[in-house]
């Protein structure tokens, strides 16, 4: 005989009795309302924790901005060169030297 005939109801006995066995708890638990409260408080509680580190990074994202802004200023004083050559060409542009 082949193996694969004892596997196969093998397998759906087990997915059976494992439903069954889930079924029963369900039913107990429900018989319990604290027991669901309770249950539901603990995941409501884990899934809270689950996104506070996402809230902590957003939280902190603007002031890494901030930090970044402020350091903008002082490397384009470093760059003094292509500031006057923007300022050239802005004035280039400007109306007065149009015509």
């Amino acid at each position: 005989m082949d193996l694969v005939w004892l596997v196969i109801p093998a397998a759906a006995a087990i997915f059976a009795l494992r439903t069954l066995v889930i079924a029963r708890r369900l039913k107990a638990a429900s018989k319990i309302p604290a027991l669901v409260d309770t249950r539901a408080l603990s995941d409501a509680k884990k899934g809270l924790h689950e996104h506070r580190g996402a809230l902590e990074a957003a939280i902190a994202a603007p002031k890494r901005h901030l930090a970044a802004a402020k350091n903008l200023p002082r490397a384009a004083v470093a760059q003094g060169r292509r500031a006057k050559g923007v300022d050239a060409m802005v004035e280039d542009f400007l109306p007065e030297r149009r015509l």
